[in-house]
């Protein structure tokens, strides 16, 4: 019999397949273990006529919640209300699929603010970055 062998892999960014695999993995454990619905990953962009990027949100709906992972508004389309339309958009789509609140995280440096704007509070800080940077874990109820 052939014996198995293992090896770690690094990656600078995820390939879709592999990040589909562990999502579903997850997902199928979380099931078997506490009868949990599957994680849902979410993307939306904005996009000029020429489907140039310009921003987007993603993040994932799971278990009850919508975790916001990732915020970008280009700087040409900011303080227009992009971002407020991204997140309301990211929003309605956790109320959709049964999310009841929303999570996500920022830098002190980032946009803690606009969020705060957006009705969420802060649920945590963590400290301990490098240039005493902070990181807020923010919490809001959908």
């Amino acid at each position: 019999m052939e014996e198995i062998s293992y090896s770690i892999e690094h990656y600078n960014t995820i390939p879709k397949e592999y990040e589909d695999i562990l999502y579903h993995k997850i997902s199928d454990n979380a099931f078997h273990v506490k009868g949990l619905s599957p994680i849902h990953p979410f993307s939306i962009f904005i996009k000029d006529n020429k489907n140039d990027l310009f921003g987007g949100v993603s993040g994932a709906i799971l278990y009850g919640s919508l975790y916001i992972d990732s915020l970008w508004v280009d700087k040409t389309l900011r303080l227009q209300g992009w971002g407020t339309k991204l997140m309301h958009e990211a929003e309605r789509t956790g109320k959709e699929r049964g999310a009841s609140f929303v999570t996500l995280n920022t830098m002190d440096w980032e946009a803690l603010s606009f969020y705060e704007k957006q009705g969420y509070s802060i649920e945590f800080t963590r400290e301990g970055y490098v240039k005493d940077s902070k990181m807020f874990m923010l919490r809001k109820t959908l």
